[in-house]
């Protein structure tokens, strides 16, 4: 729906104009005859009437599709159509922009020149028209917990029931504190917080799945647990000392594209470039409306410092707080950090970047 698809011909030019103007607020006319003060008629390519309380003020618009941006002449011509009918303001619009002398010489008869174009993929707003991306959702699991190097005071059995949930830990292993009394943090939190700082680490090294094709995969991650100080573990008024665990952090991704083409919502949606102002608007109309929607477009925000730009082929990741059960990943393929790991590239030596 760009404007080569839009518009084919000078007729059909016109009749967009006209179309960009209807927003309900004035009344549009397209291929319009005025007599002017001098007694010859004007033809006027589109005519929009603001009529407030008492007082209706006219524009006059004139629509030059041409391959050459317009030229002084043309400028001239409107200038005198204007003063002829009485007009408020005149405005030509081109789809090739203008030579400077017509910019010089509209400034000087108070007339507005706009290009009308594609909207650029700034202007549509990161990443452009159509954005295409990856959503991979990020669910954790953890499994398989192991002590190492535990140290005990008396003789008590090892033996743990870890139960985590949609909303995290559901079981609760207590600790002791370090002065031996009751109130340390769970065994489950502690592995519940290992889990949180592993899982953005080891996301960072993961490129894309299956080439990016639609599914779930399961990874699995080995993770040491070694707290700065060894927990305590009370065990049948007995104390388990406890300076490092194991576990394996299963990873559930399920990833699927997305692509979205903003321009089907609308009938048209184009940039509208003053080059007297340097203002630019966007003039959109959707699908089964009757009106047409003008908005100013602001100065482009830059990226934040160290900001990544989103562009199209983005992975967006959405990480979902609960875990998902360890056993779901019985029977099932397992796919090891290794064969998911982004490749390492080397940096360049001082003598290679020449």
């Amino acid at each position: 729906m760009g404007i080569a698809d839009l518009v084919t011909d000078w007729g059909g030019f016109e009749q967009f104009v006209a179309k960009l103007h209807e927003t309900g607020q004035v009344t549009v006319e397209h291929n319009v005859t005025l007599p002017g003060r001098s007694g010859a008629p004007r033809q006027i390519d589109v005519l929009i009437r603001h009529k407030k309380d008492l007082y209706e003020y006219l524009v006059v618009a004139e629509c030059k599709y041409l391959n050459s941006p317009i030229e002084r002449l043309h400028v001239d011509a409107l200038a005198t159509t204007v003063r002829e009918v009485g007009a408020a303001r005149g405005v030509i619009f081109s789809t090739k922009g203008f030579q400077s002398g017509a910019i010089t010489q509209a400034k000087h008869e108070n007339i507005d020149l706009y290009v009308v174009r594609d909207l650029t993929a700034q202007e549509w707003g990161s990443p452009g028209r159509v954005v295409d991306i990856f959503l991979q959702v990020i669910q954790p699991s953890i499994g398989n917990p192991a002590p190492h190097d535990v140290a005990k005071i008396g003789n008590p059995p090892i033996a743990f029931n870890f139960v985590f949930g949609a909303e995290g830990p559901e079981s609760s292993t207590p600790t002791l504190k370090e002065d031996g009394s009751s109130g340390g943090k769970s065994l489950e939190q502690y592995f519940f917080d290992a889990t949180q700082k592993a899982l953005p680490q080891v996301l960072a090294q993961i490129q894309m799945i299956n080439g990016g094709a639609d599914g779930t995969t399961y990874v699995l991650c080995p993770v040491n647990l070694v707290p700065e100080k060894p927990v305590l573990v009370p065990v049948n008024d007995e104390v388990l000392i406890m300076p490092k665990w194991t576990f394996d952090l299963g990873i559930k991704i399920s990833q699927a594209r997305i692509t979205v083409d903003r321009a089907k919502q609308y009938n048209f949606a184009v940039a509208l470039e003053n080059y007297v102002t340097g203002k630019i608007s966007a003039a959109s109309r959707q699908i089964d409306a009757v009106l047409t929607n003008l908005a100013e477009l602001g100065p482009m925000a830059e990226p934040r410092s160290g900001e990544q730009p989103f562009v199209n082929g983005s992975i967006m990741r959405v990480v979902i707080k609960g875990f998902f059960p360890f056993d779901e990943m019985k029977n099932r393929e397992i796919v090891p950090i290794e064969s998911v790991r982004r490749p390492f590239v080397p940096p360049l030596l001082p003598d290679e970047t020449k």
